[in-house]
């Protein structure tokens, strides 16, 4: 069990920001905007985050972001809140 809590950790302090930086789409939760971007996102420190997005500021826990998946915590509500990346469409010549 100490294992995956150190890897977690270590995931989580070294990787984690690497694969926020996308465009990310709402699916379900709290809209805070769809296709947020990583520009969108201020990180307070590494659990906590806000996002500005039209003029609207909403903070947020980070819970993770694993397997094309961003998990948010609304800070106010404590309502989850799940976005998806959003793949760039590819053209076949």
């Amino acid at each position: 069990m100490p294992f995956f809590l150190f890897v977690f950790v270590l995931d989580r302090l070294m990787f984690l920001l690497g694969r926020m930086d996308a465009t990310w789409e709402y699916e379900k939760g709290i809209n805070m905007g769809d296709s947020v971007t990583f520009d969108d996102i201020y990180i307070l420190n590494n659990f906590e985050i806000q996002i500005q997005k039209s003029g609207k500021l909403n903070e947020c826990y980070l819970l993770g972001c694993y397997f094309g998946n961003l998990y948010l915590l609304d800070k106010q509500t404590l309502k989850y809140t799940k976005y998806f990346k959003l793949e760039e469409a590819s053209f076949l010549n």
